[in-house]
């Protein structure tokens, strides 16, 4: 807008007046003298005539732009009702007052131009600003009901209304025209003050909102209320700078999201979206992308043009002011006023710059944000119906990737995408700008390019490679590391953390590490490439115009060239960088669609119909079906299966491991494929899994699961699933915060609170997987009578369960023998007895026969008046039954139990229990970031995160690990080549000046010569810098920080792992190791490099024009505090916005692992809804911390612009007072001028860059820090090498606690243990017995007392030398992804005739013969391919192969059918561990019924300790024990 520009001196005076008309040389429309203009013939001002034209173009504008802003606001935005007050009419008024003005100025032009005003474009213009005032009245008029901010249209209206208003009021001015002209003055005058003071009311006084939008929302994000101008300068992300600054940010100060950004909006565009590409043949991720949230992208595309082109009308701006400056060598130098008019002009075009480049980054960043978001619940849903064929060919750390690591890389691609196109764009432009300064000569530069490129093609062909390499071995890590987290239980137990370390270095250093040294280097060759390419072009096009051209290569052309060549090194370095991310994207896109489009489960295989009504009615059917886990292999899991099951029976599923009685439940509930039959399901199922799914989440919250709350019947549920007993001695009762994968509880107690889980959601037909085998046999007892049985809670329900219990059997109306996926018998109890058939076989051998059958029908039923289950401890109450509701829901830490009031009513059975209905989604059961509970005990610890700047300390030990002296030779490169490219800036300045000196081109060889020496120079220091970077600092630094990270976690006791998600810690080594890998180096390099670059810049104009210094200090000042400012509070956006991420990987892990349940129950959609809100919550601080990026960078770049703005005004103030400041001087001074706001941005987003990254290495030394447990050996005390050669154990005075802060889980033990003694420890659930195993192997450490082995105290030597000489068959057996020889024998020390030996003991040798490749056979992730009853046989071949005299079984034989159980029992009374002291933890009493002594565990202590015999001669807690389980005849008390 030429019409802006002020010069600054009045002209001369003048002869012609201003309101004068004249018939003669007088132009079309134009009255005037001087004509259309636009510059005044007889001094330095605009015509009159042309300053209207301008005030005509703002008045058109308002007059369309007001059209089109009124015709929005009718349509979209409802009136509400505002009262008018003040402010309202003094806006309307003011308007009113402006036309009535107008008109006045239309009346006086009337009559200062007689006979020709009607065509004269003077009065014209008058007319059409009427009109236009009159529109936006229109527009101000209706905003007040339909708008909460100012209209964008009516204020820029104002503001460009004012900015020509005061050009002309000047101009006026100079010409006297107050003496001449009062009148017209006068009024024109007021129009001005007028349109001020609207311009005022408008933008600066805050609108009266309605009573609705005053109540508001206090967290809303302002940007839903700003006006443009804070649009436009992101100053609605002030106030929260402003809080950022002041105090630390937390999640509560955040705003809530738009509702577009919401990840429900954004989710169901994709699906919409997604669904229409499905009906193709080929769906295409990019195009759903592109039609879901491809709008704001495309505008934001316009804006990027706009901001381009006005990035190279500078270069043009530049040869002018350089022709100024030189016009003072001559005779007759420019007028000033003109140099003033460039140097403003300068000034506007980079301010105007900087408003469309971030608005065009904001469009970008929210669409990445939003395609993330809408991924992210986009692959959540799809794992709700993964099937087994595509869950088996991905594990979860992949899926988890997908959601982490290729959500993002699309999100990068999204704010850096439009650079593909853009980037061209700008070099096209600039090629024209060039061919305009040096005609053809500009082909060589772009002959330059273009060699470049193929160079370059190869360069990124060869990254792609090294990137999906990489990716390969950080997919492997991340598998090895979840699979070491999620076992490390074990992996201590058996003391295998020297092979798990090596197995993990050697992923990481001899894969991972060596891939990134090659990708160092070629990012280095490729360094090289791209600023040696702006140099080649320059040097070429320079040399070919001097040998072809005759004009002198003068400043004028050198400088605007090299201004030119600089806005090149941009589009060509970021070019590169977009391909890079386009590559990795569509390799993520790959990976997304081919995930998305993984087969499903079969939608058919079950029919699911309504519930029944009558019992004895058909509830599910199973007919002549087959079925197989995947669909594409042969083996069938089930063949031929004909089942049915009915309203109020039990129907029992028995069979050996391996059978298929899991397979069958889980085809029931439809997650096997089915290959033919059918499978009817009438009503809702409910599920428990044979490893029970635990959320981590309270109690409580995992039993209600999503269902309605209702007291009576939780309690009811509590007391049937034997739980009331556990929540008083859980920490803080159903409150209590169970931990990731439940690891808070014991085997049992998950066992019932799955078991639990499904009573509540009180289902038509149960599927209950062998929920049995983890709970102590009266524990068993009590649930089949309470809940299994017929007289349970579940009696008028159909039940299915797959189980090994022979007690359960008796109670079962229907039993189905499976062998080989085949049914071999069926029928009831009493056929299958008298059929003497398999199942009666198995029946007599675990039934003592001795005992009348008759008795054992009828042992105790607990539920019997008296309520024998309700053990002493909990008190009784006599309240009514509301208050204890109420107490209920008060979360009383004990439950008391409900009062019965007759027994009559307690025995009608339940046939119509009210289904559980689902409560309505009211955001997530746990709080997003973790707040500590007030005052709970169990609660995980909270993720800790650094407040404030990050320490010195960190940057220095990061410095320590990368090596000092490479440090600082990195350093001296990079001033070097700094300097270096100064250098050749300053040579061609030289050169340009000699040329215009002399007229021609002299010398071309020598010049051209140094000037290319000094280019490739430079470009060569910068590959030795980034090489250096890279390979010496870099990699040395991560392979330094995760070594020492990865042993702090294998040595850190396993509390740590009790009270630290698996998420958080997986966390560390996933994202944070990649920063550290690849993004902290480069970030370092950017930031070295720009602040170089400002450094040397600043310098430069100061030597120009030494009076900038002055403007440095406060610049610098100004910059500092904007920069301090918006470190404080992006680095505390940045932190929540990486807290809030971890739990959305932990939730997805977490639910991932329990799909099938989540199934079973249909409660997908709560979990989806759940992750959204996860996602949310991690978008709330996203979105800030992004726009802080943005406010940030039009402050700085508005600094750049004043920058730009001083150092030609001083230039051209300089030159008018003759300092003799030569042309090139200026010339090289403002080519880095325009350069510096680049820099300056660059340098605040890399040190924020660098801070929040180095977080990262923060973190991991926060790990590598973390307390170890004891030492693995300690060399002073050594064990002799046979010990423990007898294998005597004794416990002295031994106290126990899990965590310092918990309560003793034993207490004042002493026992003594002969050598080659079988042991038996019983307990209820609770009382210990799994915290003894702990003990020995110091899990936990004593806190009183010690153990000794052979009279050796164990607390005194190595946990490595311990932990070796022990041998353990654990709880959970724990299988690693690999081979069968790893997981028998993970360090590789035994031969195979060894292995096979155990396997033959384990009675594993057939089933590993059978499985292809034998010892090498693959294991899938945690097992998945073999069954549990498999699994713990092979836990028991390692214990085999440990050289040991002690062997500790804990509930070993839990989840094994009964005849392995029998060849099992034979095993460990074989020769081979005759002499060896074993100790067995029973579940079932009659596996420790021929022990030589038994410990009996109550509430951590020991209640007895003498042989089984003499026990139940005592009567005491034993003889209980074996009177619930039906054992008494077993054991001859006449022997004692």
């Amino acid at each position: 807008m030429r019409g802006s520009q002020i010069p600054l001196q009045p002209s001369t005076p003048f002869s012609h007046d201003y309101l004068k008309t004249s018939s003669h040389r007088q132009q079309a429309l134009c009255g005037n003298v001087e004509g259309w203009g636009p510059l005044s013939p007889d001094r330095f001002d605009f015509t009159p005539c042309f300053l209207d034209v301008w005030v005509a173009v703002v008045a058109v504008g308002g007059v369309l732009g007001g059209a089109a802003a009124a015709y929005y606001l009718l349509k979209n935005y409802p009136a509400q009702p505002v009262k008018k007050n003040w402010h309202f009419f003094a806006k309307l008024i003011t308007i009113g007052a402006l036309v009535a003005s107008a008109a006045a100025q239309a009346v006086l032009q009337a009559q200062y131009y007689p006979g020709i005003w009607f065509r004269d474009f003077r009065f014209w213009t008058t007319i059409v600003t009427i009109i236009s005032l009159c529109v936006i009245f229109f527009v101000q008029y209706t905003e007040h009901w339909r708008s909460r901010n100012a209209n964008g249209v009516v204020l820029f209206y104002w503001l460009f209304l004012l900015i020509i208003y005061g050009v002309k009021l000047r101009s006026l001015v100079s010409r006297n025209l107050h003496h001449d002209h009062p009148a017209y003055f006068i009024v024109f005058c007021v129009n001005v003050g007028l349109a001020g003071l609207e311009f005022v009311l408008e933008w600066l006084v805050p609108k009266r909102l309605s009573d609705y939008d005053a109540l508001g929302d206090d967290d809303e994000c302002p940007f839903e209320y700003a006006d443009i101008f804070s649009v436009l300068t992101f100053g609605w992300m002030t106030p929260m700078m402003k809080r950022g600054y002041k105090t630390f940010l937390t999640q509560d100060d955040l705003w809530n999201l738009r509702k577009r950004d919401a990840t429900k909006s954004t989710a169901s565009a994709f699906r919409t979206a997604w669904g229409h590409e499905l009906e193709k043949k080929h769906p295409s991720l990019w195009l759903t992308m592109f039609h879901a949230f491809g709008a704001p992208y495309f505008r934001g595309a316009l804006i990027k043009t706009a901001s381009d082109v006005l990035n190279f009308v500078q270069p043009q701006l530049l040869r002018l002011l350089i022709t100024f400056v030189d016009s003072y060598r001559t005779k007759n130098p420019q007028p000033v006023a003109r140099g003033a008019a460039i140097a403003l002009a300068m000034f506007a075009v980079s301010v105007s710059q900087t408003a469309f480049l971030h608005q065009y980054f904001q469009r970008s960043f929210e669409t990445g944000m939003r395609i993330k978001s809408a991924l992210t619940a986009a692959i959540y849903s799809k794992s709700t119906r993964l099937s087994n064929e595509g869950r088996a060919s991905k594990s979860t750390g992949d899926i988890v990737n997908y959601m982490a690591v290729d959500t993002q890389r699309l999100q990068d691609l999204a704010q850096y995408g439009q650079q593909l196109w853009s980037a061209p764009f700008q070099i096209v432009l600039c090629m024209l700008s060039l061919y305009q300064l040096v005609g053809f000569s500009m082909f060589a530069g772009v002959a330059a390019m273009v060699i470049m490129i193929p160079v370059n093609g190869w360069i990124a062909r060869v990254m792609k490679t090294l990137q999906k390499e990489q990716m390969k071995n950080k997919d492997s890590r991340t598998r090895l590391m979840t699979e070491i987290l999620n076992n490390m239980k074990s992996i201590k137990l058996y003391a295998w953390t020297t092979a798990f370390i090596n197995r993990l270095n050697y992923i990481r250093n001899d894969q991972e590490l060596k891939t990134l040294r090659k990708i160092g280097a070629t990012q280095a060759f490729s360094n090289f490439t791209w600023s040696t390419t702006p140099f080649l072009v320059s040097c070429s096009t320079f040399g070919v115009f001097v040998l072809t051209q005759h004009k002198p290569l003068t400043t004028d052309i050198v400088f605007p060239a090299l201004t030119l060549f600089n806005l090149l090194t941009f589009p060509l370095a970021i070019l590169p960088m977009v391909i890079t991310a386009i590559v990795e994207a569509s390799v993520a896109v790959g990976r997304i669609t081919s995930y998305l489009l993984a087969d499903e489960l079969q939608v058919d295989a079950v029919l699911r119909e309504e519930g029944v009504e009558e019992i004895g009615e058909e509830s599910v059917r199973v007919r002549d079906a087959t079925f197989t886990w995947d669909k594409n292999e042969e083996r069938q899991a089930l063949h031929d299966i004909n089942f049915s099951a009915h309203k109020g029976e039990l129907a029992c599923i028995v069979g050996r491991v391996g059978a298929g009685k899991s397979s069958l439940l889980q085809a029931v509930l439809g997650d096997l494929w089915k290959i033919k039959g059918e499978v009817i399901l009438r009503g809702k199922t409910a599920y428990v899994s044979q490893s029970a799914w635990v959320m981590n989440a309270s109690v409580r919250e995992n039993i209600v699961f999503g269902h309605r709350w209702d007291p009576q019947f939780y309690d009811k549920t509590v007391k049937a699933c034997a739980l009331r007993d556990d929540f008083a001695s859980l920490p803080d009762g159903d409150q209590t915060e169970v931990g990731e994968r439940g690891i808070s509880l014991s085997g049992g107690q998950k066992a019932r609170l799955t078991l639990a889980r499904a009573v509540y959601a009180r289902a038509d037909v149960y599927l209950l997987d062998d929920c049995l085998s983890a709970v102590d046999q009266h524990v068993g007892r009590h649930l089949i009578d309470n809940v299994l049985g017929s007289k349970g809670l579940l009696a008028g329900k159909t039940r299915i369960l797959a189980t090994n219990s022979i007690p359960v059997l008796m109670e079962a109306d229907m039993i189905a023998l499976l062998r080989d996926g085949r049914i071999l018998e069926k029928g009831t109890y009493d056929q299958l007895m008298a059929m003497k058939g398999e199942i009666a076989n198995l029946i007599k051998t675990s039934q003592n026969e001795d005992q009348s059958e008759a008795d054992s029908r009828t042992s105790e039923s607990v539920v019997s008046d008296e309520e024998v289950t309700v053990y002493g401890t909990s008190p009784t109450s006599d309240g009514d039954d509301d208050n204890e509701a109420e107490a209920a829901q008060e979360n009383v830490s004990q439950l008391a139990p409900l009062r019965t009031g007759n027994g009559t009513a307690r025995k009608s059975s339940f046939n119509t229990l009210r289904r559980a209905s689902t409560a309505s989604f009211k955001g997530p059961r746990s709080r997003v970031v973790d707040e500590e509970g007030g005052g709970l005990k169990s609660k995980q610890t909270k993720e800790f995160s650094e407040q404030g700047k990050v320490k010195w300390a960190v940057y220095g030990e990061y410095a320590k690990t990368s090596n000092l002296v490479a440090v600082a030779i990195y350093l001296v490169l990079l001033v070097g080549a700094q300097t270096a490219s100064i250098g050749g800036s300053v040579w061609l300045k030289q050169w340009s000046e000699v040329n215009q000196r002399y007229g021609g081109n002299p010398h071309v060889g020598k010049y051209i010569g140094v000037y290319f020496a000094f280019g490739v120079g430079s470009a060569a220091l910068v590959v030795v810098q980034t090489l250096i970077l890279w390979i010496f600092c870099s990699i040395e630094a991560s392979r330094k920080l995760h070594e020492r990270m990865a042993f702090a976690i294998f040595r850190s006791p396993m509390s740590f792992f009790e009270t630290t998600p698996a998420g958080r810690i997986l966390n560390r080594f996933s994202s944070d190791i990649y920063r550290v890998d690849e993004v902290l180096a480069r970030t370092f390099n950017m930031l070295f490099v720009n602040t170089a670059r400002a450094a040397f810049t600043l310098v430069v104009i100061s030597a120009s024009t030494p009076i900038f210094v002055a403007v440095i200090i406060p610049l610098g000042a100004l910059y500092l505090y904007i920069q301090r400012y918006y470190l404080r509070t992006s680095r505390e956006l940045k932190r929540l916005d990486s807290i809030s991420r971890s739990p959305i990987y932990a939730h997805f892990q977490e639910s991932l692992s329990g799909m099938s349940t989540i199934r079973a129950y249909s409660q997908e959609r709560r979990f989806e809804q759940e992750n959204e809100w996860r996602v949310d919550a991690n978008l709330r601080a996203y979105f800030p911390s992004i726009n802080a990026n943005r406010w940030l960078a039009v402050r700085l770049e508005f600094i750049g612009s004043v920058i730009i703005l001083a150092s030609a005004g001083f230039a051209i103030i300089s030159v008018a007072s003759h300092s003799g400041l030569s042309a090139g001087m200026v010339g090289l001074s403002m080519s880095y001028a325009l350069q510096i706001t680049q820099s300056l941005n660059w340098i605040v987003r890399q040190t924020v860059e660098v801070e929040t990254n180095i977080v990262s290495v923060e973190r991991v030394l926060e790990y590598a820090a973390l307390p170890s447990e004891a030492p693995e050996i300690i060399s002073k005390n050594r064990p002799p090498i046979s010990w423990p050669s007898q294998g005597g154990v004794s416990f002295n005075n031994y106290s126990t606690r899990y965590r310092p802060g918990l309560d003793l889980v034993l207490k004042n033990i002493n026992l003594h243990i002969k050598p080659h003694e079988k042991i038996g420890v019983v307990g209820r659930t609770g009382a210990g017995k799994s915290s003894l195993t702990m003990a020995l192997f110091r899990i936990i450490e004593p806190s009183d007392g010690f153990v000794s082995i052979d009279s050796l105290n164990t607390s005194t030597i190595g946990l490595l030398d311990l932990r070796r000489r022990l041998a353990i068959i654990p709880q959970d057996a724990a299988l690693f992804e690999g081979t069968v020889r790893d997981n028998l024998d993970p360090g590789h020390v035994h031969d195979d005739t060894e292995l096979w030996s155990v396997l033959e003991h384990a009675r594993l040798k057939e089933h590993v013969a059978s499985m292809p490749g034998k010892l090498d056979a693959r294991i899938y992730e945690g097992g998945s391919n073999l069954s549990s009853g498999q699994r713990q046989l092979i836990s028991l071949a390692r214990a085999l192969l440990a050289p040991s005299n002690i062997l500790v079984l804990d509930e070993a034989t839990a989840a094994v059918d009964v005849e392995t159980d029998a060849l099992l029992q034979a095993t460990l009374r074989s020769s081979m561990f005759r002499n060896r002291t074993i100790i067995t933890i029973a579940h079932r009493i009659n596996t420790i019924l021929d022990s030589d002594r038994i410990i009996v565990l109550d509430h951590g202590t020991v209640a007895e300790f003498e042989t089984p015999a003499e026990l139940v001669r005592r009567k005491g807690l034993f003889y209980e024990l074996v009177k619930e389980a039906n054992l008494l005849g077993a054991l001859d008390v006449t022997q004692v």
